[in-house]
């Protein structure tokens, strides 16, 4: 039935089309009028004239003769004519990633020119007057359409910051957000003098737990302690898998006995976690703090682990780092994991 529609009206198309495919220049100086009303002066500078001059008339005409065949429906092949139109309207804008609501919004212009040129041509006020109301169509949902395009951009780049962040099996921020994050406190430090808590904590005998259990429980253990970081600590502390058993938490405006108190509360939490196939799960914990212990990134992070280790092998669970000498802070007797809580 549309495609009887379309051959009816072919000999009214016929005549106006053609007068369009003479005015190819006229269209592509219209679009490029538009796109610089609504562009700033660094985006204007920053068009292609003389490629815009020399491939959107060929284009304006190959859409114009697509029209005019009647198609149904556009059939998308990867080497298809309409995959080498987007191709060539993307390009218009003479940037290798144009902002896809751009696009949008280039196409839905280049629509309304062509509709507004075809309007001029039809014979009679009521087919003129139905154009305007088809152009005022095509201009709104181009908008929405941009929008739409928009918004959904920014949702998946915020799924894909967070998956390049996230630890996929605890949901735990990752190594690489840690290091990020861990500069952003040193900065705050040295600028506004505000110290910040390093806890590592490593999970006690998980391969263990795996060559006797098998992975599954290990994972569950995993998941257990991560579980029991998350509910010990502050909304503002950061939680962070490390890899394999390893796990950290940066505990903004903390000092040395305030992160060994949370060292302590996490250890107890992960002491709680249910029996795993009859699998016990335990922690040990090294506290560094800044500046009272270094205050660079990897310092922190060495000293922490020397803690850590430390902890394991004296079975107390918790202890504090030495202060590092290469920071100017004195030794304030806070070493160790004998300090009361």
């Amino acid at each position: 039935m549309l495609e009887h529609e379309v051959r009816r009206l072919r000999p009214v198309l016929d005549a106006p089309l053609t007068r369009l495919e003479d005015q190819r220049d006229e269209l592509a100086k219209a679009w490029l009028l538009r796109v610089v009303e609504e562009s700033s002066l660094e985006e204007i500078e920053r068009l292609p004239i003389a490629r815009i001059t020399r491939e959107l008339p060929e284009l304006i005409v190959d859409i114009i003769r697509a029209v005019g065949e009647g198609h149904g429906r556009a059939v998308l092949e990867p080497d298809g004519r309409e995959y080498r139109r987007a191709a060539q309207l993307t390009g218009l804008r003479g940037r290798d990633a144009p902002e896809p609501t751009e696009i949008v919004m280039d196409i839905a212009a280049l629509q309304s020119v062509m509709i507004d040129a075809l309007g001029r041509e039809m014979p009679d006020a009521e087919s003129r007057a139905l154009l305007k109301v088809v152009n005022r169509i095509v201009t709104s949902f181009g908008a929405v359409q941009a929008a739409a395009v928009g918004e959904l951009m920014s949702t998946r780049s915020r799924e894909l910051e967070s998956l390049a962040n996230t630890d996929a099996l605890t949901g735990l921020y990752n190594v690489r957000y840690m290091h990020r994050h861990l500069r952003h406190l040193l900065g705050l430090q040295q600028r506004y003098g505000h110290p910040f808590a390093l806890l590592v904590l490593d999970i006690d005998g998980l391969k263990r737990i795996n060559d006797a259990f098998g992975h599954p429980v290990g994972d569950r253990a995993l998941l257990g302690v991560a579980e029991a970081v998350r509910e010990t600590i502050r909304s503002i502390d950061t939680p962070v898998r490390m890899g394999g058993d390893e796990f950290c938490v940066l505990a903004p405006d903390q000092t040395a006995p305030r992160g060994r108190i949370l060292a302590g509360r996490i250890s107890a939490a992960v002491d709680r976690i249910p029996d795993l196939e009859g699998a016990s799960v335990g922690v040990s914990v090294g506290v560094v703090s800044c500046p009272e212990h270094a205050v660079e990134p990897e310092r922190l992070l060495h000293l922490a682990d020397e803690a850590m280790y430390r902890a394991k092998a004296s079975g107390e669970r918790v202890a504090v780092a030495v202060p590092d000498a290469s920071s100017g802070s004195p030794d304030n007797g806070l070493s160790g994991s004998g300090e009361s809580s």
